[in-house]
């Protein structure tokens, strides 16, 4: 199951591939063929008349919160409590184990598939499109707490800086690369000693810095807490269960934390930088760089030095996709400030904005990986029947057998159209509940929205083509 170049880039580039990364640590998509410019122009279609209905449906009291509050009782909020946190240490130290001693094959080791694929893609969706649990099930938030415990009073925390808050963007790129780049997040070892390495570090800022690492530092945490504000159940204080429409909690996010925007706008890129390695566009480049003749002697050079020069150039693609993106962003933002007259900052309209693009991110997280998901989440169950390759049958699944029959292409193509176009309708209906809370008039935030809205056009029509090359080119 792990994927491949194509033959006849690895027959083209062959000066550049010493050994081929993988995007996903394992896995493919599964796409359906279709008549891609009807569905590019309906796509864009959607996204536009959702600008125009919420134009003239939504009024400035439409930006205010709302959403239903159920109170649980406190004993099962506690029971629930303990349970996830006994769930969150068990599998870490499951992971720990599996990557050091189960089998170093990426595809029948329990910590590979365990986080590539369950939590990282599974509980990821989950936290956006359910109920955000991560602050509850964080094994390093349970850990922190019992050993804060043993100690007794914690005495004076230092006090955390304010630029400890970009680790959290600068750590979700770190994992962007591994899973898109590295060899590492093949090898269960490795991938186990990285795990065991994050858990030090962690663990050592919130003795230091109290709670306040997990809130500010943590890249998990702060990406978690991100997604959980777009669920539509929010477990709150007091045990209160809060019943509210999709992406609602984004209305309140905070605008003063660093990184907030970069965290937004790299969650997007990352999966946009591993749709396009997989399109011809990316080969293209490929066999642009290994015939040319200004780059070879160079490349030969940085290949006799020993240099993987296949991972050099997915990494430059993939962190010439986030500044890219990063940058596109902030140009629509200082297009926005311009037609509402340029009394804000860019940099304020682009904090306030930016968790207007965070469906978008889900939405194509799902519509990339929802094959992923359902094909190669069936691995954990021989893999947590044997988790040591000892030849136990712990649950009856050791032998078991991937269905690839379990999601078909009609099906994998419908879900991301669907996602995609109604990620970004509801991106759209929430940037003008935003822009109303944050311009002064209603006509101001509507002369703003324009650039924006043909942004969100545009980056429609670029992930639907996208998630068509495979099949279509």
């Amino acid at each position: 199951m792990v994927r491949a170049p194509c033959a006849h880039v690895l027959t083209t580039v062959a000066l550049l591939t010493p050994a081929a990364a993988e995007a996903h640590a394992f896995g493919a998509r599964y796409d359906l063929p279709i008549p891609l410019g009807a569905f590019l122009a309906a796509a864009a279609a959607a996204v536009a008349l959702s600008f125009l209905g919420a134009g003239i449906l939504l009024k400035r009291e439409s930006a205010r919160t709302i959403g239903v509050d159920l109170r649980l009782p406190r004993f099962a909020m506690r029971a629930g409590h303990l349970t996830l946190r006994a769930v969150g240490i068990g599998v870490l130290l499951l992971v720990l184990t599996t990557g050091f001693f189960g089998p170093q094959n990426a595809t029948h080791n329990f910590a590979t598939i365990a986080v590539w694929v369950l939590w990282w893609v599974g509980f990821l969706l989950f936290s956006a499109l359910v109920i955000g649990l991560w602050h509850l099930a964080d094994p390093l938030r349970s850990l922190h707490a019992g050993l804060d415990r043993l100690r007794g009073s914690p005495g004076q925390l230092a006090v955390l800086p304010a630029a400890a808050g970009w680790l959290a963007p600068a750590g979700l790129l770190a994992i962007a690369w591994l899973e898109l780049v590295s060899d590492l997040s093949e090898w269960p070892a490795a991938l186990a000693a990285l795990i065991g390495l994050y858990c030090l570090v962690t663990l050592a800022g919130a003795a230091r810095y109290g709670c306040r690492w997990f809130e500010t530092a943590d890249p998990l945490s702060r990406i978690f807490a991100l997604l959980a504000r777009m669920a539509p159940v929010e477990l709150r204080e007091k045990a209160v269960l809060r019943l509210r429409p999709p992406a609602e909690g984004l209305l309140d996010a905070p605008r003063d934390r660093a990184g907030e925007t970069t965290l937004v706008i790299f969650l997007i890129s990352m999966v946009l930088f591993d749709g396009l390695s997989e399109t011809p566009l990316w080969a293209g480049l490929l066999d642009a760089i290994s015939q040319s003749q200004t780059l070879r002697g160079g490349l030969l050079v940085l290949r006799d030095a020993g240099v993987d020069l296949m991972k050099l150039i997915r990494s430059i693609g993939l962190f010439g996709t986030v500044a890219a993106f990063l940058g596109f962003y902030f140009a629509i933002a200082l297009l926005m400030r311009a037609a509402a007259g340029g009394e804000f900052r860019t940099a304020e309209v682009a904090a306030v904005m930016a968790g207007a693009l965070l469906p978008i991110a889900v939405a194509y997280h799902l519509s990339h990986y929802i094959s992923y998901l359902a094909i190669a989440g069936q691995l954990a169950i021989p893999a947590a029947s044997d988790p040591f390759g000892l030849g136990w049958n712990l649950f009856g699944g050791a032998n078991r057998v991937i269905d690839i029959g379990v999601i078909g292409a009609e099906q994998v193509w419908w879900v991301a159209v669907t996602a995609l176009v109604a990620g970004h309708a509801l991106s759209v209906v929430l940037a003008h509940r935003l822009a109303l809370r944050f311009f002064a008039t209603r006509r101001q935030a509507l002369k703003a929205l324009v650039p924006m809205t043909v942004a969100m056009i545009g980056l429609t029509v670029l992930s639907l083509w996208i998630l068509a090359q495979p099949i279509v080119a």
